[in-house]
């Protein structure tokens, strides 16, 4: 535990998103061998698959053994202030919204940070969160994003899976306008590239 809190002080330089993720690789790796197996959800899961586009604010973790990842947590000198667990000196918090996964664990991406693992929400699902989102709350944010991951991974994604979790009409019409627009932006990108290629 000394060694992990050594670690975590050693992350002061570091940009907020390296904070966050060095950080979340350091929980992992002391959660693992617990039989608990933290899952990053929520804005820095976007933060991820948008390769440092979007900004967060702090770590969504979905995990079971909620009390036991809260004695880890302050051994490690996270505050619990509300539903946020804050490192003051580092200014991270964690927050474990759920111990259930709103997606398919056979998706969840393992990365690997500074030789440690940490876990990623699916793609696919975290544009359903993203798509759920613009539909149901209106937000223009998680409209924006959830598109722009989309278009990032449109070769990647497990397109039939998406479609088989929709949960409401407006969810497939609102994708369906999503599909429309980005297969509009590749085909300009590649003429682009094409009239590029003339010159």
């Amino acid at each position: 535990m000394q060694e992990a809190r050594e670690a975590l002080e050693q992350l002061q330089d570091k940009t907020k998103f390296e904070k966050m993720l060095h950080t979340a690789a350091i929980i992992t790796e002391l959660l693992l061998p617990q039989g608990i197996r933290p899952i990053i959800v929520g804005g820095l899961s976007v933060e991820i698959y948008t390769l440092n586009g979007y900004a967060t604010q702090d770590i969504d973790f979905v995990m079971d053994g909620y009390d036991l990842a809260g004695e880890v947590l302050g051994s490690l000198g996270f505050t619990k202030l509300g539903k946020n667990w804050t490192h003051a000196n580092l200014g991270v918090s964690v927050e474990i919204p759920s111990n259930f996964l709103a997606g398919d664990y056979n998706k969840v991406t393992e990365l690997t940070v500074a030789d440690k693992a940490v876990y990623v929400i699916g793609i696919e699902d975290i544009i359903l969160d993203r798509l759920r989102a613009a539909v149901h709350w209106k937000s223009g944010e998680s409209r924006e994003w959830g598109y722009r991951m989309l278009l990032m991974y449109f070769e990647d994604l497990d397109m039939e899976y998406i479609q088989s979790r929709f949960e409401h009409p407006m969810e497939k019409y609102e994708f369906n306008l999503w599909i429309n627009a980005a297969i509009q932006e590749k085909a300009q990108i590649n003429n682009g590239y094409e009239k590029g290629t003339d010159h």
